[in-house]
């Protein structure tokens, strides 16, 4: 259940009265003011928020998922213990999971956006050649970042679900885009992470080792063998936190191997058990979602209130239940598996609407409107944040002078976070009063359309 990630296409229709034309391959991208704000907001939201959870493989190893138990540092413990807690129980109420669920979503709405752009001035010939270009240019991104920074990459998961499953599904109407994204989501991604992670082997070993440890003198070969294979395994695990402690702090070089084969692993273990369906799922949803004007904020507000009220009423009971479980299991992996990962896809779909929702909402407000200005930004420069927060986070823990992997409390972690969050708004707020777009965002534009875009704000503006 990773949540490792970026990503939204951002190609927005021209407005009314903007003459059709024959445009080839070289045609020209979305000019600035054509974006659609909203959009922004909600990709500048993802960025930043999923941090959050990737910060926890930046900065130490975790014998659980994305709660920190296993730590050279112990979290739970001393005079911050509270905050350690109150951080696991909010990150799980809102972000686990859900922002990357998030740009899933923009992902599909951007396919959508930029099929339906591309096919009405265009052939629909060269408006497939653009397409399938633009995500053949992500994938060689994500092959970069993945194998050359950091192995939490998803750009490879993201090219790859634009470039096999999504062109053949732009046309399909909105309900059906719908039906078929939220079973893909709910039910595909439901048996695919658990498949992943394996959890029905982990709950029977828990019954089995119950069983052993009740039977006490009076245990079986089998019960005796079981026990002594649990102790060594948790021995190996002690060892192995601290082999990812001495290869995750090697420089950018020497680390580079464990790079390689820790996402070659990566990937064979989330497309061999369909763990991609759940993010798929998501996609498909937001091809729906935009077709049906959820995403660009037409729907009456009640639709966005309701959405918010069942999707918390679904999501947070079965977070804080499940939080509350696992905790006072002294963190058994089993406990785990029962009740968060079991009802993982399900609680994240819910929060992720409702979190959308609320964010929705806010833009139509009016109100925080400098915040979400900002914040947009960050969604027009997001390509580009993503790779930079990368590189600062590995940098910082791994690659420079002070090789901080698995050396800061957890609490600690979110300084790191907050830091590199107002890096983010105050370089996309710099960057933009002089540029059309992004460092790499130009990039990927210039490559998909195999012409040099206009790079100068005014330059762009004068198109």
């Amino acid at each position: 259940m990773p949540d490792k990630n970026f990503t939204s296409i951002s190609i927005e229709p021209l407005p009314p009265g903007t003459p059709e034309v024959e445009a080839g391959p070289t045609e020209a991208p979305v000019h600035q003011t054509q974006r659609l704000p909203t959009l922004d907001v909600l990709r500048g939201v993802a960025l930043l928020g999923i941090l959050m959870l990737n910060i926890e493989d930046f900065a130490g190893p975790e014998s659980l998922w994305d709660i920190p138990t296993g730590l050279p540092r112990p979290a739970f413990s001393g005079w911050h213990a509270w905050i350690d807690y109150t951080i696991v129980v909010l990150k799980w109420m809102f972000a686990e999971g859900k922002m990357r669920s998030m740009f899933s979503i923009l992902f599909g709405a951007g396919v959508v956006l930029l099929t339906e752009r591309l096919e009405k001035r265009s052939a629909l010939r060269r408006a497939r050649s653009i397409y399938y270009r633009r995500n053949l240019w992500l994938l060689v991104f994500g092959v970069c970042h993945g194998f050359i920074l950091w192995f939490g990459d998803i750009l490879i998961d993201y090219s790859a679900m634009a470039l096999i499953f999504l062109y053949p599904l732009r046309r399909l109407g909105a309900r059906m885009l719908l039906m078929l994204g939220l079973i893909l989501w709910l039910v595909g991604g439901t048996f695919g992470s658990t498949r992943a992670f394996d959890v029905t082997a982990t709950l029977r070993t828990e019954s089995q080792l119950n069983a052993a440890k009740a039977a006490g003198t009076s245990a079986t070969v089998a019960q005796r063998a079981l026990l002594e294979d649990a102790s060594k395994r948790q021995q190996a695990g002690a060892a192995a936190i601290q082999e990812t402690l001495r290869t995750r702090r090697l420089g950018f070089l020497a680390g580079w191997p464990t790079r390689v084969t820790t996402e070659v692993a990566i990937l064979k273990l989330k497309f061999p058990s369909f763990w991609f369906l759940e993010w798929l799922g998501a996609m498909v949803t937001g091809m729906g979602l935009y077709k049906s004007g959820y995403l660009t904020n037409k729907l009456p507000v009640q639709a966005y209130l309701s959405l918010v009220i069942a999707g918390y009423a679904l999501a947070l009971p079965l977070v804080l239940f499940g939080i509350w479980q696992v905790f006072k299991s002294g963190f058994a992996v089993a406990a785990f598996d029962r009740w968060l990962a079991i009802p993982y896809t399900a609680e994240v779909l819910a929060g992720t609407l409702a979190n959308t929702s609320i964010l929705l909402l806010l833009v139509r407000s009016g109100h925080l409107r400098s915040t979400l200005e900002r914040v947009a930004f960050v969604g027009r420069t997001a390509f580009s944040n993503y790779i930079l927060t990368t590189i600062l986070c590995q940098f910082l823990f791994a690659w420079g002078p002070w090789k901080l992997y698995g050396k800061l409390e957890y609490y600690q972690w979110y300084v790191v976070v907050a830091v590199i969050w107002a890096l983010n708004l105050i370089a996309s707020s710099l960057w933009l009063r002089v540029f059309a777009f992004g460092p790499l965002e130009w990039l990927w534009r210039s490559l998909t359309y195999w012409k040099r875009q206009p790079m100068l704000l005014t330059t762009s503006r004068q198109r």
